[in-house]
Formats: C-alpha cells, structure tokens, sequence
C-alpha cells in the first residue's frame, strides 16, 4: 500500500495540519507503510493548474489532509480520504466568497467522495446540518497529540504565575483573557502576532507580557513548560490541540465548556462560558490560589492526553486504509 498524501501551502504562522500529519505519517513509517507528499505547488488563483498537479499524482490511496477540499472534484471517489478539520469559512466569509466555499470545500467535496474524516464529534454535527445524507461516508478520528507527552509532575508555581495564550485569530477570544486578567498579579504569555487592538489593550491594563510569533516546535514546548496554565476559551474550535499539548507538559488548562473543547479536555480542565469575562478571571484567581486544584487538573489532564497519542490514532487511520483496499 502507497498512500498519497495532498497538502495545502500553509500560509505563514499556519502549520497546524501540516504539524498533526507529519506525526502520523512517522507513525506510517514505524509500521512499514510507505508515503509521498505532494504539496500544492500553486496558488488559488492557478486554481485548474492545482487540479491536473493533483489528478496526474494519485496512488493507491490518496489522503488530502485538510483545507483543499476542492482537489477531491479531480480525484478517484473509490480510493480517495478528505479529512476535514473545521468549517470555519462559513463564519469568516460573506457574499460570493461564502457561496464559493460552501460549494467547493463542502457540498462538491462531500457528495463526492466515499470516505471523509472529521477530527470531532462538532466538525461532524455541522456537516450533517447542512448535508444530512452523508452521515453514512463520515468517521470521527481526534487529532494525535503532537509533542511529547512528559512524565507526571507536579510542577512548583512561579514567583509570579505565568499564563499562556496560544493564538490571537478573533475565534481565540484573546481581549476577554486580557480584561480578565487585568490588574492580577500575573505574567502573560502570548504566541501569535497580536492586533493594533490587542495591543493597545494590554498598554491600556498595564500588563506585563512577552509576545511570541512562528515560534519552532522546541519552543513551544518549552513555552508549555514554563508557564503555569494555559487560558483558552476560545469561542470556535475544529479540535483544540493546545488543550492536549498543555496536559502533556503538565500545564493546567482552563477552557471552554463547549464541544469540541469540553470533549477534548475530558475532565482534565477548568471549564468557563467563554463569553463570560468574570467567570475567566474567577477560573485563573481558582488556580493560582489553590494548589490542590492545580495539582488535581494536572493529573486528569496528564491521564486524558494520554487516549490521543499517535499509536491509538494512527491505528484508526491505518484501519480505514485497509477498508478502501479491500472494497476497491
């Protein structure tokens, strides 16, 4: 068995499937499974150009790993995978660009194909709104965590607690951690290039911050470990690998209580209404005045990340591989 991976051109600062599929595809290659990638060479707008790349580069198996679900139009239905991570284009476009999206990342694709992917049980529920007859073709299968899951360890608080915040897209709700955390004796850690607004927020609260943008690998995760608790109550999610990555560096997580974040996190989390700025404040002053609470969420957290590791997500990958060979 060949399996053609088919990628997206990540844009700057945008490596999160490219990051997941590169941990299953070493999985692939521990168990024997061989693999080429090929890369959409072109941009949208050789859009055509990007269609017979892709036909003329089909295998046995062909995976297109997320967010060019329109090269699916050119591809063989019987032998081809779409995993779809999130529909968030429906809520960032408007006018012409939300019909075109509809039509070439979901209805085309979707109707299509035979075999689709959804990372949660929340990217499932929204494509059965909108096509209720393809329930039969999907299968859920989470994301793998991504970094290294390290040994349980109750780590010591800082001198002054430090929170990370991994994101600043509009969906990350970054402005309602920084009014909830305004005039706390606390350090923030923020990773991604912040807006004019953000930034004039966090002058106008006088907080103390660092700001991180296309940090590697090895420094994020140095990042997970050095800081206390990750905020996130983000107020939309395809999956929300943060959440994993933080319960495998020991880091207590305070989340939305909303799917697919309170899924996610199983019960390794401080769940808040995201939309709640008070109850965000009251979930991180809960943390870092209470050390049974945080060894607590550290513990369930490290036992939860723990079902996502490579081996029990690449099992279900490799599972449906071998349901397409063996129907072709």
């Amino acid at each position: 068995m060949e399996i053609h991976f088919f990628e997206r051109n990540p844009a700057e600062g945008q490596i999160s499937i490219e990051k997941l599929f590169s941990v299953i595809k070493k999985q692939l290659n521990r168990k024997s499974f061989t693999y080429k990638t090929f890369i959409n060479p072109f941009t949208l707008s050789k859009f055509f150009k990007t269609l017979v790349y892709f036909k003329k580069n089909q295998g046995e198996i062909n995976h297109i790993t997320g967010d060019i679900h329109w090269v699916s139009l050119v591809l063989d239905s019987k032998k081809t995978v779409l995993t779809v991570h999130d529909l968030s284009g429906l809520y960032q476009y408007k006018g012409i660009k939300k019909w075109l999206y509809y039509l070439l990342w979901i209805y085309f694709p979707l109707k299509k194909l035979k075999y689709i992917t959804v990372i949660s049980e929340k990217t499932k529920l929204e494509i059965l709104k909108l096509l209720p007859s393809v329930a039969d073709k999907i299968q859920v299968i989470p994301n793998c965590i991504t970094i290294d899951i390290l040994p349980f360890d109750l780590k010591r608080y800082n001198t002054t607690p430090k929170i990370l915040i991994v994101g600043t897209r509009s969906n990350k709700n970054i402005e309602r951690v920084l009014q909830a955390s305004k005039n706390l004796n606390i350090e923030l850690t923020i990773v991604g290039k912040l807006e004019t607004t953000q930034v004039e927020i966090l002058k106008k609260n006088n907080h103390h911050y660092t700001n991180y943008v296309n940090i590697s690998e090895d420094s994020l995760k140095m990042l997970y470990d050095e800081n206390d608790i990750l905020c996130f109550p983000s107020l939309y999610e395809g999956f929300g690998l943060p959440i994993l990555e933080a319960q495998a560096r020991n880091c207590v997580v305070i989340t939305s209580d909303i799917s697919p974040m309170n899924d996610v996190a199983g019960i390794g989390a401080l769940f808040v209404d995201p939309y709640n700025t008070e109850e965000i404040r009251n979930s991180i002053i809960k943390i870092i005045s209470n050390d049974d609470i945080k060894k607590e969420l550290i513990l369930k957290g490290h036992k939860n990340v723990k079902k996502y590791s490579p081996e029990i997500v690449v099992k279900q990958y490799i599972a449906l591989y071998q349901k397409i060979l063996a129907a072709k």
